[in-house]
Protein backbone atom coordinates (compact mmCIF):
# COMPACT_ATOMS: atom_id res chain seq x y z
CA UNK A 1 0.00 0.00 0.00
CA UNK A 2 1.34 3.13 -1.12
CA UNK A 3 2.55 5.42 2.04
CA UNK A 4 0.45 8.62 3.16
CA UNK A 5 1.61 12.15 1.80
CA UNK A 6 2.92 13.39 5.30
CA UNK A 7 2.57 17.33 4.23
CA UNK A 8 -0.16 19.67 2.78
CA UNK A 9 2.29 20.04 0.01
CA UNK A 10 2.98 16.61 -0.63
CA UNK A 11 -1.11 16.41 -1.32
CA UNK A 12 -1.10 19.22 -3.56
CA UNK A 13 1.37 18.32 -5.75
CA UNK A 14 1.73 15.56 -8.71
CA UNK A 15 1.11 16.10 -12.26
CA UNK A 16 -1.38 18.69 -13.56
CA UNK A 17 -2.30 16.20 -15.92
CA UNK A 18 -5.33 13.89 -14.96
CA UNK A 19 -5.61 11.42 -18.22
CA UNK A 20 -5.25 7.56 -17.62
CA UNK A 21 -5.58 5.87 -14.66
CA UNK A 22 -2.92 8.41 -12.73
CA UNK A 23 -3.07 7.96 -9.24
CA UNK A 24 -3.26 11.10 -6.84
CA UNK A 25 -1.83 10.61 -3.39
CA UNK A 26 -2.89 12.06 -0.45
CA UNK A 27 -6.52 11.52 -0.81
CA UNK A 28 -8.94 8.28 -1.61
CA UNK A 29 -12.65 7.54 -2.27
CA UNK A 30 -14.66 5.43 0.69
CA UNK A 31 -17.38 4.13 -0.02
CA UNK A 32 -19.56 3.62 2.53
CA UNK A 33 -22.04 0.43 3.32
CA UNK A 34 -22.81 -2.21 4.79
CA UNK A 35 -23.08 -6.13 4.21
CA UNK A 36 -27.53 -5.33 4.08
CA UNK A 37 -26.67 -3.42 1.12
CA UNK A 38 -24.56 -5.28 -0.99
CA UNK A 39 -27.29 -5.41 -3.61
CA UNK A 40 -25.90 -2.00 -4.91
CA UNK A 41 -22.20 -2.72 -5.32
CA UNK A 42 -22.82 -4.36 -8.26
CA UNK A 43 -25.20 -0.46 -9.67
CA UNK A 44 -22.78 1.54 -8.18
CA UNK A 45 -19.39 0.28 -9.38
CA UNK A 46 -20.59 -0.43 -12.75
CA UNK A 47 -21.60 3.01 -13.24
CA UNK A 48 -19.00 4.42 -11.39
CA UNK A 49 -16.25 2.53 -13.74
CA UNK A 50 -17.90 3.18 -16.96
CA UNK A 51 -18.43 6.82 -15.73
CA UNK A 52 -15.22 7.46 -14.14
CA UNK A 53 -12.95 5.28 -16.23
CA UNK A 54 -10.16 7.47 -15.14
CA UNK A 55 -10.65 8.09 -11.66
CA UNK A 56 -7.22 8.99 -10.05
CA UNK A 57 -8.39 8.12 -6.26
CA UNK A 58 -7.76 4.73 -4.45
CA UNK A 59 -10.79 3.40 -4.16
CA UNK A 60 -12.29 1.65 -0.75
CA UNK A 61 -15.37 0.05 -0.02
CA UNK A 62 -16.30 -0.02 3.38
CA UNK A 63 -18.71 -3.34 4.72
CA UNK A 64 -18.98 -5.90 7.17
CA UNK A 65 -17.81 -9.41 5.86
CA UNK A 66 -18.70 -9.66 2.06
CA UNK A 67 -16.60 -8.44 -0.55
CA UNK A 68 -17.25 -6.97 -4.11
CA UNK A 69 -15.18 -8.62 -6.34
CA UNK A 70 -13.66 -5.97 -8.16
CA UNK A 71 -9.49 -5.26 -8.13
CA UNK A 72 -9.88 -1.57 -9.15
CA UNK A 73 -11.89 -1.90 -5.23
CA UNK A 74 -9.89 -2.45 -2.04
CA UNK A 75 -11.76 -4.24 0.11
CA UNK A 76 -12.14 -3.02 4.17
CA UNK A 77 -13.81 -5.24 6.28
CA UNK A 78 -15.25 -4.42 10.07
CA UNK A 79 -16.46 -7.56 11.04
CA UNK A 80 -20.10 -7.41 12.76
CA UNK A 81 -21.78 -4.67 12.45
CA UNK A 82 -21.54 -2.05 15.28
CA UNK A 83 -23.69 0.72 14.10
CA UNK A 84 -22.75 3.56 11.58
CA UNK A 85 -20.28 5.61 13.31
CA UNK A 86 -18.66 2.62 15.11
CA UNK A 87 -18.19 1.57 11.88
CA UNK A 88 -16.88 4.26 9.91
CA UNK A 89 -14.41 5.39 12.87
CA UNK A 90 -13.13 1.40 11.83
CA UNK A 91 -12.95 2.13 8.36
CA UNK A 92 -11.08 5.23 8.67
CA UNK A 93 -8.31 3.98 10.87
CA UNK A 94 -7.59 2.02 8.42
CA UNK A 95 -7.18 4.19 5.33
CA UNK A 96 -3.51 6.19 5.16
CA UNK A 97 -4.40 9.16 2.98
CA UNK A 98 -5.30 12.10 5.24
CA UNK A 99 -8.21 13.22 2.87
CA UNK A 100 -11.22 11.22 2.08
CA UNK A 101 -13.85 11.09 -0.23
CA UNK A 102 -16.58 9.49 1.63
CA UNK A 103 -19.44 8.32 -0.60
CA UNK A 104 -23.05 7.09 0.23
CA UNK A 105 -23.43 3.67 -1.73
CA UNK A 106 -27.34 4.55 -3.06
CA UNK A 107 -25.75 7.91 -4.86
CA UNK A 108 -24.86 6.09 -8.09
CA UNK A 109 -22.89 8.09 -11.16
CA UNK A 110 -25.45 9.18 -14.12
CA UNK A 111 -23.36 10.72 -16.87
CA UNK A 112 -19.04 11.27 -17.15
CA UNK A 113 -17.66 12.70 -14.31
CA UNK A 114 -15.19 15.80 -14.92
CA UNK A 115 -12.19 14.36 -13.73
CA UNK A 116 -10.28 17.87 -14.16
CA UNK A 117 -12.00 20.36 -12.39
CA UNK A 118 -13.13 17.43 -9.61
CA UNK A 119 -9.11 17.38 -8.95
CA UNK A 120 -9.05 20.79 -9.01
CA UNK A 121 -11.61 21.39 -6.31
CA UNK A 122 -9.82 18.68 -4.40
CA UNK A 123 -6.48 20.51 -4.38
CA UNK A 124 -7.94 23.98 -3.88
CA UNK A 125 -9.80 22.35 -0.63
CA UNK A 126 -6.41 20.89 0.20
CA UNK A 127 -4.33 24.21 -0.21
CA UNK A 128 -6.86 25.70 1.79
CA UNK A 129 -6.34 23.82 4.88
CA UNK A 130 -10.71 22.66 4.36
CA UNK A 131 -11.83 20.24 6.89
CA UNK A 132 -14.41 19.54 4.22
CA UNK A 133 -16.26 20.14 0.97
CA UNK A 134 -19.53 18.93 0.00
CA UNK A 135 -19.20 18.23 -3.67
CA UNK A 136 -22.41 18.16 -5.33
CA UNK A 137 -24.26 21.22 -5.46
CA UNK A 138 -26.84 20.14 -3.11
CA UNK A 139 -27.72 22.05 -0.23
CA UNK A 140 -25.97 23.92 1.27
CA UNK A 141 -24.73 25.82 -1.56
CA UNK A 142 -22.37 28.85 -1.48
CA UNK A 143 -24.87 31.10 -2.88
CA UNK A 144 -23.72 34.63 -3.45
CA UNK A 145 -19.75 33.38 -3.75
CA UNK A 146 -18.15 33.73 -7.82
CA UNK A 147 -15.39 31.21 -6.25
CA UNK A 148 -15.47 27.49 -7.04
CA UNK A 149 -16.84 26.94 -3.67
CA UNK A 150 -17.29 29.13 -0.33
CA UNK A 151 -17.12 29.08 3.25
CA UNK A 152 -20.57 27.22 4.78
CA UNK A 153 -21.42 29.53 7.76
CA UNK A 154 -21.79 28.47 11.55
CA UNK A 155 -25.62 27.28 11.61
CA UNK A 156 -26.60 26.11 8.83
CA UNK A 157 -28.37 23.25 8.49
CA UNK A 158 -26.53 19.99 7.07
CA UNK A 159 -23.49 21.48 7.26
CA UNK A 160 -22.31 18.21 7.71
CA UNK A 161 -23.85 15.65 5.47
CA UNK A 162 -22.74 12.06 4.55
CA UNK A 163 -23.61 12.08 0.18
CA UNK A 164 -20.45 13.20 -1.13
CA UNK A 165 -18.12 14.93 0.53
CA UNK A 166 -14.31 15.75 0.66
CA UNK A 167 -12.94 15.16 4.09
CA UNK A 168 -10.20 15.60 6.24
CA UNK A 169 -9.83 12.35 8.15
CA UNK A 170 -8.85 13.35 11.47
CA UNK A 171 -11.72 16.09 10.81
CA UNK A 172 -14.36 13.65 10.45
CA UNK A 173 -13.31 11.12 13.09
CA UNK A 174 -13.55 13.96 15.35
CA UNK A 175 -17.04 14.16 14.73
CA UNK A 176 -17.89 10.70 15.06
CA UNK A 177 -20.03 8.91 18.40
CA UNK A 178 -20.75 5.82 19.33
CA UNK A 179 -24.14 4.52 18.65
CA UNK A 180 -24.85 7.44 16.04
CA UNK A 181 -26.68 6.58 12.81
CA UNK A 182 -26.04 8.32 9.60
CA UNK A 183 -28.52 10.80 9.76
CA UNK A 184 -27.44 11.33 13.54
CA UNK A 185 -24.16 12.71 12.26
CA UNK A 186 -25.29 14.76 9.85
CA UNK A 187 -28.03 16.51 12.54
CA UNK A 188 -26.25 16.55 15.56
CA UNK A 189 -22.90 16.58 13.45
CA UNK A 190 -23.64 19.71 12.23
CA UNK A 191 -24.45 21.01 15.57
CA UNK A 192 -20.91 19.81 16.79
CA UNK A 193 -19.07 20.93 13.75
CA UNK A 194 -19.75 23.94 15.04
CA UNK A 195 -17.22 23.90 17.60
CA UNK A 196 -14.23 23.11 15.31
CA UNK A 197 -11.28 25.23 14.02
CA UNK A 198 -11.72 23.87 10.89
CA UNK A 199 -13.65 25.62 7.95
CA UNK A 200 -15.89 23.97 5.87
CA UNK A 201 -17.21 24.50 2.28
CA UNK A 202 -19.88 23.89 -0.49
CA UNK A 203 -19.62 24.48 -3.79
CA UNK A 204 -21.23 27.70 -5.38
CA UNK A 205 -24.42 27.75 -7.32
CA UNK A 206 -22.26 27.98 -11.14
CA UNK A 207 -21.62 24.08 -10.77
CA UNK A 208 -25.48 23.44 -10.51
CA UNK A 209 -26.06 23.33 -14.19
CA UNK A 210 -22.77 21.42 -14.88
CA UNK A 211 -21.75 19.62 -12.05
CA UNK A 212 -18.12 17.36 -11.60
CA UNK A 213 -20.28 14.95 -10.62
CA UNK A 214 -24.18 13.87 -11.88
CA UNK A 215 -25.36 11.70 -9.82
CA UNK A 216 -29.21 9.76 -8.83
CA UNK A 217 -30.22 9.50 -5.61
CA UNK A 218 -31.64 5.77 -5.90
CA UNK A 219 -32.27 4.47 -2.33
CA UNK A 220 -34.81 5.99 0.74
CA UNK A 221 -35.35 3.97 4.22
CA UNK A 222 -34.67 0.29 1.61
CA UNK A 223 -36.74 1.43 -0.84
CA UNK A 224 -36.17 2.38 -4.33
CA UNK A 225 -37.27 6.28 -4.85
CA UNK A 226 -39.29 6.73 -8.07
CA UNK A 227 -37.24 9.12 -9.62
CA UNK A 228 -34.58 7.18 -9.94
CA UNK A 229 -36.45 4.27 -12.39
CA UNK A 230 -36.27 5.39 -15.25
CA UNK A 231 -32.33 5.73 -15.11
CA UNK A 232 -32.05 2.20 -13.58
CA UNK A 233 -34.22 1.01 -16.51
CA UNK A 234 -31.90 2.95 -18.83
CA UNK A 235 -28.71 1.45 -17.15
CA UNK A 236 -30.43 -2.06 -16.97
CA UNK A 237 -29.39 -2.26 -13.47
CA UNK A 238 -33.45 -3.14 -12.13
CA UNK A 239 -32.77 -7.15 -11.76
CA UNK A 240 -29.69 -6.32 -9.66
CA UNK A 241 -32.17 -4.57 -6.70
CA UNK A 242 -35.33 -6.84 -8.02
CA UNK A 243 -35.45 -7.80 -3.95
CA UNK A 244 -35.95 -4.18 -3.25
CA UNK A 245 -40.00 -2.44 -3.08
CA UNK A 246 -40.49 0.75 -4.96
CA UNK A 247 -41.58 3.51 -2.58
CA UNK A 248 -45.08 4.12 -2.14
CA UNK A 249 -46.96 7.10 -3.93
CA UNK A 250 -47.16 8.75 -0.83
CA UNK A 251 -44.06 9.16 0.35
CA UNK A 252 -42.90 9.94 -3.00
CA UNK A 253 -45.40 13.15 -3.01
CA UNK A 254 -44.38 13.57 0.82
CA UNK A 255 -39.99 13.67 -0.61
CA UNK A 256 -41.65 15.89 -3.54
CA UNK A 257 -43.03 18.62 -1.43
CA UNK A 258 -40.83 18.74 1.19
CA UNK A 259 -38.42 19.43 -1.90
CA UNK A 260 -40.30 21.69 -3.23
CA UNK A 261 -40.37 23.86 0.42
CA UNK A 262 -37.20 23.86 1.17
CA UNK A 263 -36.12 24.35 -2.08
CA UNK A 264 -37.35 27.93 -1.63
CA UNK A 265 -36.91 28.10 1.95
CA UNK A 266 -33.74 27.06 2.00
CA UNK A 267 -31.11 29.25 -0.76
CA UNK A 268 -33.02 32.56 1.26
CA UNK A 269 -31.93 31.56 4.62
CA UNK A 270 -28.19 30.00 2.87
CA UNK A 271 -27.54 33.79 1.01
CA UNK A 272 -28.71 35.56 4.65
CA UNK A 273 -25.60 33.64 6.07
CA UNK A 274 -23.33 33.63 3.18
CA UNK A 275 -24.37 37.80 3.21
CA UNK A 276 -23.54 37.92 7.51
CA UNK A 277 -20.10 36.01 6.78
CA UNK A 278 -19.15 38.09 4.12
CA UNK A 279 -19.67 41.62 6.13
CA UNK A 280 -18.94 40.46 8.97
CA UNK A 281 -15.25 38.67 8.00
CA UNK A 282 -13.56 35.80 9.04
CA UNK A 283 -12.65 37.25 12.43
CA UNK A 284 -15.91 38.69 13.60
CA UNK A 285 -17.10 34.54 12.91
CA UNK A 286 -14.08 33.04 14.89
CA UNK A 287 -15.30 34.69 17.50
CA UNK A 288 -18.50 33.07 17.58
CA UNK A 289 -16.93 29.79 18.26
Amino acid sequence: MTKAPSTRSELIAGPEATTGCEMIAGTAILVISCDSYSDLWAPFFRCFFKYWPDCPFRVYLGSGCKQYSDHRVQPLLVGEDAGYCDNLKVMLARIPEPYVICWVEDRIISAPVNTAALVSLVRQAASKGAGYLKLIPEHPIAYGSKLDFDETPLGTSYRVSMTVALWKKQVLAALLRSGESAWDLERRGSIRSNAQKERYFALSPKWKLSPPISHVHVIVKGKIVRPALAFLLREGLTADLAARRVEPWRSYWYARCYHWFFGIVRPIQAFILHAFVRLAGRNAIDKCR
